[in-house]
């Protein structure tokens, strides 16, 4: 069947098809705080970092252009882990050692592929956890989630460690590692695929390039660096932090059997967008990390493997984080359970993506959001900013503790926010019209 020809039935018979076979094995790589301005292959920043494996990943993959996280990474890694927005998990904002965590009754990725996926036999986590608050499954949370084993930070590296002296939590078991984060976590990733007996699931979330700022060991990198204190110029050392994931993903891929990384599908995607202090225009601070704007969750998203047909192109569809939830499930052969009464699933396949070179896009719109605190409640008057969008136009809802108000982009003639309509009134009859429609599918949706 030609991609011209692509057909809902064909779809179903790949997914079959998939299902029966022993499928390959899955590796998610989230990278912290990476915008798609920070990443060569995008080629929509002027000064991104060098990152050649990443971009091989995009010449022999899919590049998604128009994939949305939300502004934080906690809210991004709780919708990657059960498929759904922030505002039914409660996690709109940074998971702390106190308030609202991923509830272990939320149905997660790694309990899914455990339970009805016929083939993959180990799920591992690495890195980054980021979901859990101290209390709701302590040091064991990503065990009790699912995963088979977990090794990494189950926060941020922060300002009163360093990447090089951390605390680490292994299985239940925490103590620090003085191992750089960065390499510690490939070494870990690789330690648990070679242990692995059948296919296998994994998620290597990095750290980095999330601040503390800092100067990689050299071999990890050649970009410039200022012999300067990060804090005071933060912008190469993050270029820098980037470089050296890349480096570690080389590595990576290099260290495997080749046959092994041929039958392994990759992704690779960011959490949220580039930080504020390290953003270069066009890329505006104002519309950094922690906004709803384009720079704040608008993210690199590249899937590369044996699943993915037609590889070296592009795809303009709309995407979220929700939808690796129900695209892992689909590459691993598993079963999505029933969604319970009451309870309801965002997440969308990128499957057809993967399969077909000009699949119908499967979402007219991508929805983001950004508030706390941490609760069940989401909303409330602490909400700071949702986002809804389709093809060319996005409207952007500011309320909590200010009076609400909204913004309108045609994202089409604007890829950069510069130009709002609501309050410069330059309206005609398409956006008002657009404009009615997206607010009225924001309101259906969270309400």
């Amino acid at each position: 069947m030609t991609a011209s020809r692509f057909t809902a039935a064909a779809a179903a018979l790949a997914l079959s098809a998939l299902a029966t076979a022993q499928v390959p094995n899955t590796l998610l790589i989230i990278a912290d705080d990476v915008g798609v301005d920070m990443v060569s292959c995008y080629d929509e920043g002027p000064d991104p970092a060098v990152t050649p494996n990443i971009d091989r990943l995009a010449r022999e993959g899919v590049l998604f252009r128009n994939a949305w996280a939300n502004p934080a990474c906690s809210p991004t890694r709780a919708q990657i882990q059960t498929g759904r927005y922030s505002f039914r998990t409660g996690i709109g904002m940074i998971v702390g050692t106190t308030g609202w965590a991923l509830q272990l009754s939320e149905n997660t990725l790694a309990e899914v592929v455990s339970t009805s996926s016929p083939s993959v036999t180990d799920l591992g986590y690495v890195g980054k956890w980021h979901l859990s608050n101290g209390g709701t499954g302590a040091l064991m949370a990503p065990n009790i989630q699912g995963w088979d084993s977990f090794t990494g930070t189950l926060g941020n590296i922060t300002p009163l460690h360093a990447f090089d002296n951390y605390p680490k939590v292994t299985d239940g078991t925490a103590y620090m590692s003085t191992t750089y984060a960065t390499t510690d976590q490939v070494d870990d990733t690789l330690a648990f695929i070679n242990q692995s007996q059948g296919p296998w699931m994994c998620v290597l979330a990095f750290n980095a390039p999330h601040s503390p700022y800092h100067e990689p060991p050299a071999h990890l990198y050649h970009s410039p660096t200022p012999a300067i204190d990060p804090r005071y110029e933060p912008r190469p050392f993050y270029k820098a932090m980037i470089e050296a994931v890349d480096t570690e993903m080389g590595r990576l891929l290099a260290s495997l059997p080749p046959e092994t990384v041929a039958n392994t599908n990759i992704i690779f995607m960011a959490d949220n967008g580039t930080p504020s202090e390290v953003s270069m225009a066009p890329f505006i601070p104002e519309h950094a990390k922690l906004t709803c704007y384009e720079g704040g969750v608008n993210v690199p998203l590249i899937a590369w493997g044996p699943d993915v047909n037609h590889p070296g192109r592009e795809e303009d569809a709309l995407v979220s984080a929700t939808d690796l939830f129900a695209t892992i499930v689909d590459l691993t052969g598993a079963t999505a359970p029933p969604v319970a009464a009451g309870d309801a699933s965002d997440s969308v396949s990128l499957l057809p993506y993967l399969k077909f070179a000009n699949a119908p896009h499967q979402r007219e719109t991508v929805y983001a959001e950004y508030f706390g605190p941490n609760s069940p409640t989401g909303y409330g008057v602490t909400h700071t900013s949702r986002t809804i969008r389709n093809e060319r136009w996005k409207l952007i809802e500011f309320s909590g503790n200010s009076p609400q108000r909204y913004e309108f982009y045609d994202l089409q003639s604007d890829p950069f926010e510069t130009l709002d309509m609501v309050s410069t009134r330059l309206w005609t009859l398409q956006a008002f019209s657009a404009f009615r429609d997206l607010r009225s599918e924001m309101a259906n949706l969270v309400n």
